[in-house]
């Protein structure tokens, strides 16, 4: 692992901090790419995973995912 591995590593874990544990993120050194498993309560059937070469393209699609599966209102219970 390089000093750019690292500084992604990193980001990937400030990622993670940020969603309070809703998933699971890491840097793939080998894909050279952000990857992020959903871990809610109740997942839909096959599981949610999301990648991207850079953060904010995974910060998208992991918005777009909660979107999809209404797991914000399970979250907030907003309506």
């Amino acid at each position: 692992m390089d000093d750019r591995d690292e500084e992604r590593r990193r980001i990937a874990e400030h990622i993670e901090w940020q969603k309070q544990g809703a998933w699971v993120v890491f840097w793939g050194v080998y894909t050279r790419r952000f990857w992020a498993f959903a871990c809610w309560p109740v997942i839909p059937e096959g599981g949610v995973i999301v990648d991207a070469p850079e953060p904010d393209p995974l910060y998208a699609l992991m918005r777009y995912r909660e979107r999809e599966h209404d797991f914000l209102r399970w979250r907030y219970g907003r309506d």
